[in-house]
């Protein structure tokens, strides 16, 4: 935000030599005493006998893969990413030795919707499902290989696990012939009804879920698909804050 600051600065006062670079940006901050602060939280404590849930859990998943003979293609990982139209870092630019960090926003921070990723360990990234706080579906076109919901909430009951594993899962590379599959996921209450169980015998797949409170630990998308997958969207989201019609938008969004 400061890079872009500085080039409309930049623009303004007809400056041609303008670096525009990330070192440029070091030391402007060194300069003024500023540095990347993280928003102040409290932290999480890990569940009683946390090593021995992660023991068991590793077990499961080899003695399936064991049992079941499965290919990495049929060894998946799904998981809920909550989004919010207001998309700001939890770092920003502070004063050094300042204790208390606060994270300035246009107050859209709780207009949530929901993104459902998911991949196979075969390298496979499997079609998004977009679950928006809205009763009536987006009057915009839909790009292909992207599945778009409602939800009074915004957010997944079972009827929309079911929704997914009929509409992604099950037309996974393997989903059409059944092969038996597992899926790993979190312990999340729409994963685990009854009506769930039922549609992932129908489909032959099994259920991994990861034990609640590790999901940081046991969660492989948190790091190598979630974490870079919000990434794009602050860029996207920056990128939108520096166009001069961003305040500017249609009244159904």
């Amino acid at each position: 935000m400061i890079l872009i600051e500085a080039r409309r600065l930049a623009i303004e006062t007809s400056t041609t030599d303008f670096a525009e670079t990330t070192l440029w940006c070091k030391r402007f901050m060194r300069r003024n005493g500023l540095c990347m602060r993280t928003k102040t939280t409290i932290a999480q404590k890990l569940p009683h006998e946390y090593e021995r849930k992660m023991i068991e859990f590793h077990k499961y998943v080899i003695n399936m893969r064991k049992k079941l003979c499965f290919d990495t293609g049929q060894l998946g990982n799904m998981d809920e990413v909550p989004l919010t139209f207001d998309v700001p870092l939890n770092k920003t630019v502070d004063v050094k030795d300042v204790k208390t960090i606060m994270i300035k926003t246009s107050g859209n921070e709780k207009m949530h919707y929901t993104v459902v990723l998911a991949c196979c360990a075969g390298g496979t990234k499997l079609p998004p499902l977009l679950i928006f706080k809205r009763k009536t579906l987006p009057k915009d076109a839909i790009p292909n290989r992207i599945y778009v919901h409602i939800h009074s909430k915004g957010w997944r009951n079972g009827e929309r696990m079911k929704l997914w594993l009929e509409k992604v899962w099950s037309k996974r590379p393997g989903g059409l012939l059944k092969k038996p599959s597992l899926l790993v996921c979190n312990q999340f209450k729409a994963n685990v009804t009854e009506s769930t169980k039922r549609l992932a015998t129908k489909l032959k797949m099994n259920l991994a879920v990861i034990p609640g409170g590790l999901t940081s630990q046991l969660q492989p998308l948190d790091v190598s698909v979630n974490k870079p997958f919000k990434g794009f969207m602050h860029e996207e989201w920056a990128k939108w804050n520096e166009a001069p019609t961003h305040h500017v938008t249609r009244q159904e969004e």
